[in-house]
């Protein structure tokens, strides 16, 4: 019998080594609020409190310097961020700045890329932003 997938990691299908990057990314945002709910669509699962934080994506697209298997951590700030993990910015909305972080391992993990997530995710929380 096959592997047991919980709905927010279809997104993963077949891509072990994103899977099991996504796994300890899912962990440690939970650990800091376990009261996140999961948003799964077909190529990304989005991470709420009321409103979307994080999401989550399999590297479907290259990345100028990305190795070949890694998660991509996007993350919404009201300005520019240019700490050396943000990869690409892109201007979403006025004041709406989505962060793009690559996560090759578990060990990307690190303060940095959840002290961005926990911007954002206050941010979510303060704008009272889109879902």
């Amino acid at each position: 019998m096959g592997e047991e997938f919980r709905d927010d990691e279809w997104c993963f299908l077949g891509r072990s080594e994103e899977l099991e990057i996504y796994r300890a990314l899912r962990a440690e945002l939970l650990a800091r609020w376990p009261a996140t709910e999961f948003r799964p669509r077909k190529t990304q699962t989005g991470f709420a409190e009321r409103y979307i934080y994080a999401v989550a994506s399999p590297s479907a697209r290259r990345i100028k310097g990305a190795p070949e298997h890694y998660v991509l951590l996007s993350v919404v700030l009201p300005e520019p961020n240019r700490s050396p993990r943000v990869a690409i910015i892109a201007e979403a909305a006025p004041a709406r700045y989505t962060h793009h972080i690559i996560i090759a391992s578990a060990e990307d993990i690190d303060d940095e890329a959840l002290g961005l997530t926990a911007m954002s995710h206050a941010f979510a929380l303060e704008r009272g932003g889109g879902k």
